[in-house]
């Protein structure tokens, strides 16, 4: 294997080695409101909840739902947008050793039906206003759904239906008593599954336990730190708490700093702005597209965007481009970096001062790295030479929930396997060259499409670009671009190959373009290549 090459490229108190505490979550919370009572946790609109009484509400949620018979355990899922209320619900489970299920409020019936089942949830703390969808599996008798604990809005109340099974989540913390519970909770105990988005097939639980997300929150908390200060972290949360990037940027970030969250439940580019102006947030996770969309923005010039030190971005590569122009409107450091599910989000993190524009930085601490040949799974590649990437640390999950077939793919002797294509440069820097499974196969020839979107993306009328393969009789597959054009800007589909062929073997030149008005995503804001693979089998058919 190769020798951790990277090491050297740590910023100063970054230690190449952890030694992690062995204690549960719950404890990294506790030490934060005694040691930081009255500093605000959470800020949400005008509502601001100090680490002392967002302590007690936490106590008092996780009596009442002994009361109601949940054990340690047992799942509960969580079902809401960004608001105190799904902070509140997840560490009450990391104080009971309820198992939390991160659940997207935006699925259908039938998508929760089957992660309810897989993973036994029992129990569902969800908005009000996405409540109907849970009652109807409340009343399927084929559903694992028994009981539902109902947030409302004081703002838009939502009517609810009268069952035995329904409670009010107000009424739940009001009713219970404030004291820590009294439980042993280990390291190894399991503390959320975490499921996959099922865009290769059913979705899958990532199983991660105590130790794998206190890992992670020391692994990537303590390079932040050099750039913001324990004392003046603020985190502005805008990606979906119920994804792991969101959870571990947020709500994992200041079980390490002890720091304040400000939630965002509907993070346009318009409400983003605001909330950088008037919360002062110093660190704020965003998407290319949010970066994008900011930067493109006619009002951005009006805001000034200047409390920000640090952007972490993910889910997807940020064009090089974008990149240089929002650090110049912002004077904040954006450091990308790249990890999945199954390692509690993060595998490797462009350090703050020492970094590499256009690569996703070098692996964490404790974190072992290597590419493999894409076929066999086991010769390691030469550096700068694409192939697998696998990796191996204390924050891969130890298994898929209940799911053995799987976790035996995606586990081989102790490394976990990804699926990404990437390669790792003398240095120790790795570069993402993209999805296994999205690589296009032309006359032969690996194309990878993000070197094809970062072509595009350099284009002075392109805003935003996407390209997939599609079938092609003569070459098996071939390059289509879908592209929106920035405001005002025109071009054509010969304008934009020509403008491709200078820059990219022949090969890899898009052989179709079309121009959309927005690309589809995902629910954290990557391009959703699965939407415009069926929009291109559609439009051939």
């Amino acid at each position: 294997m190769t020798e951790k090459i990277w090491a050297k490229w740590y910023d100063k108190g970054v230690p190449v080695e952890h030694d992690f505490p062995q204690i549960p979550l719950r404890e990294m919370f506790r030490r934060n409101v005694e040691d930081r009572p009255h500093r605000p946790y959470i800020v949400f609109r005008d509502m601001s909840f100090t680490y002392h009484d967002s302590n007690v509400m936490i106590c008092q949620l996780a009596d009442s739902m002994f009361k109601l018979g949940i054990k340690k355990g047992d799942r509960v899922a969580l079902m809401m947008p960004n608001i105190p209320q799904y902070v509140f619900s997840l560490l009450a489970c990391f104080k009971t050793g309820f198992i939390a299920v991160p659940t997207n409020p935006l699925y259908v019936v039938d998508e929760l039906k089957e992660q309810f089942n897989d993973s036994q949830t029992e129990t569902v703390i969800v908005l009000a206003m996405f409540a109907d969808k849970v009652v109807n599996l409340l009343k399927d008798t084929e559903s694992s759904v028994k009981r539902i604990i109902v947030v409302q809005s004081a703002a838009a109340p939502v009517e609810i239906e009268e069952h035995e099974a329904i409670y009010d989540f107000n009424q739940l913390v009001m009713s219970g008593s404030n004291v820590e519970p009294d439980i042993e909770i280990l390291p190894s105990d399991y503390a959320m599954l975490q499921y996959t988005g099922g865009t290769t097939g059913k979705a899958k639980g990532c199983v991660l336990t105590n130790a794998n997300i206190l890992a992670m929150s020391y692994q990537l908390n303590t390079e932040i730190c050099g750039l913001i200060p324990m004392n003046d972290l603020k985190a502005l949360g805008v990606i979906p708490l119920f994804h792991i990037f969101g959870f571990n940027t947020s709500i994992n970030t200041c079980l390490y700093t002890g720091g304040t969250m400000v939630l965002e439940a509907q993070p346009s580019v318009e409400n983003i702005l605001e909330d950088i102006v008037k919360y002062q947030p110093t660190l704020w996770t965003a998407v290319p597209a949010l970066i994008i969309g900011i930067i493109n923005h006619p009002e951005t010039p009006n805001y000034d965007l200047r409390s920000l030190k640090g952007i972490m971005c993910g889910s997807s590569p940020v064009p090089v481009e974008a990149i240089l122009k929002f650090e110049e409107l912002t004077g904040a450091v954006i450091f990308e970096g790249y990890g999945l599910s199954e390692s509690t989000n993060i595998l490797t993190a462009n350090m703050v001062f020492k970094r590499k524009i256009g690569s996703v930085g070098i692996p964490l601490s404790n974190t072992d790295l290597k590419v493999v040949d894409i076929e066999n799974g086991i010769d390691e590649m030469p550096l700068n030479e694409p192939g697998e990437i696998i990796a191996r640390g204390p924050q891969i999950m130890p298994e898929y929930w209940n799911n053995p077939e799987e976790t035996a793919n995606a586990l081989r002797d102790g490394w976990l396997y990804t699926g990404d294509i990437g390669y790792m440069d003398e240095d120790g820097f790795v570069f993402i060259v993209d999805r296994k499974k999205d690589m296009i196969i032309c006359s032969g020839f690996n194309v990878y499409p993000r070197d094809i979107d970062e072509v595009l993306y350099t284009h002075p009328a392109v805003m935003d670009a996407c390209t997939i393969g599609v079938k092609d009789e003569k070459r098996g597959e071939a390059p289509k671009s879908y592209i929106v054009l920035k405001a005002g800007k025109t071009t054509n589909a010969d304008e934009i190959m020509a403008y491709c062929r200078e820059k990219l073997a022949a090969y890899k030149v898009p052989q179709y373009i079309e121009f959309i008005e927005d690309l589809p995503r995902t629910m954290v804001g990557k391009p959703d290549r699965k939407e415009l693979k069926i929009l291109a089998a559609t439009e051939k058919s």
